[in-house]
């Protein structure tokens, strides 16, 4: 006899009250497993999911380039090396935001097990980059009540009590306090140093700074000298990294910021160059930077008559096309001082 013939079947209810279907916004269904979340959303219209080829790389999963680096960056899986990995290659909190990136691209309504296989930074960070999309019309459902604080939900149900929540009673926790600490490059680039979209070296004589979330490092930025025989006490921008699971918080844009404007407050010029898209969309919408009379061309001067290793380093730059702006503070006044860290 089998031990599992020993136990009686017990018999279980499975009626499950299933509520009105919302007719606009961000809804959230949470509660415990079990509970009906996915029997509501398919009674509520949802879809099976359909197969995803895990051998493809991600940005391929997509209709066009564009479409990926657009969703993607909605998603708020901004480090591009995992564009170019496949889905199998990717961790999980890497997959769950590309699924739900490919999801929102075909204008699917539905995501199940919202933040359920990531850890909590990463659910965050997840939230922060939901709440940032136009226009929402999705339904989330997640056994996971933490994200209560951090979505700016439109409507929940709790599947546990049946019963729809009050969004006025619930704290909101979507402010982050980060410790910004100047730091040596050699003792954070090999934190960082595989997250940099472009390249994998620093420059050893930059000044770098790491952000800090509760102690663990999430951020770093470096800035180094720009020799200019027009200008003096010039910068420019070196590597601003942000690790994965803290991406789509806006903390890399912050932290740029950040020292940018320390930096000219303490009587320097700054300059920065990237061709990441969502930092360089960033400054194009700030007031606190202008764009230099390169940015975003072709920089065929790079290619003429270069020899040194500063020249070597432009050659590689050539062809791509990059964002390029200067820090300024239009009204002095308006801007808050920056605190000690």
């Amino acid at each position: 006899m089998s031990i599992f013939d020993k136990y009686d079947l017990v018999d279980v209810d499975e009626s499950i009250k299933i509520p009105q279907s919302p007719e606009f916004g961000l809804t959230l269904l949470v509660g415990s497993s079990g509970t009906g979340k996915t029997t509501i959303m398919k009674s509520w219209g949802m879809l099976e999911n359909q197969e995803i080829n895990q051998g493809e790389p991600v940005y391929k999963l997509f209709e066009s380039e564009s479409s990926a680096e657009h969703f993607l960056i909605l998603a708020g899986l901004r480090s591009i090396p995992c564009w170019r990995r496949p889905l199998s290659n990717l961790s999980n909190g890497e997959k769950h935001r590309a699924e739900i990136a490919l999801k929102l691209s075909k204008g699917e309504k539905f995501i199940d097990e919202f933040t359920s296989l990531v850890d909590r930074n990463t659910a965050r960070a997840l939230c922060h980059s939901i709440n940032k999309l136009e226009n929402k019309n999705l339904v989330l459902a997640t056994c996971h009540k933490d994200v209560l604080h951090w979505l700016d939900f439109d409507q929940a149900y709790d599947t546990d009590s049946c019963q729809w929540l009050d969004r006025r009673s619930l704290p909101r926790y979507n402010m982050l306090s980060l410790q910004i600490k100047p730091a040596l490059p050699e003792e954070i680039w090999t934190i960082f140093k595989r997250h940099h979209y472009l390249s994998g070296n620093i420059n050893n004589s930059a000044n770098c700074w790491i952000a800090l979330l509760e102690g663990k490092p999430v951020a770093m930025t470096s800035v180094i000298a720009f020799p200019n025989g027009n200008m003096k006490n010039a910068w420019r921008g070196h590597r601003t990294v942000v690790l994965p699971e803290f991406q789509g918080m806006g903390i890399g844009s912050a932290l740029s910021d950040h020292i940018a404007e320390y930096l000219v407050k303490s009587g320097h010029r700054y300059f920065s160059k990237t061709s990441h898209p969502a930092l360089g969309e960033h400054r194009e919408k700030s007031n606190f930077w202008k764009p230099t009379s390169k940015n975003k061309k072709k920089r065929n001067d790079y290619s003429m008559n270069r020899k040194t290793k500063e020249d070597g380093h432009k050659m590689q730059h050539a062809h791509r096309i990059c964002y390029s702006h200067e820090y300024v503070m239009r009204d002095i006044e308006q801007v808050e001082d920056i605190k000690s860290t």
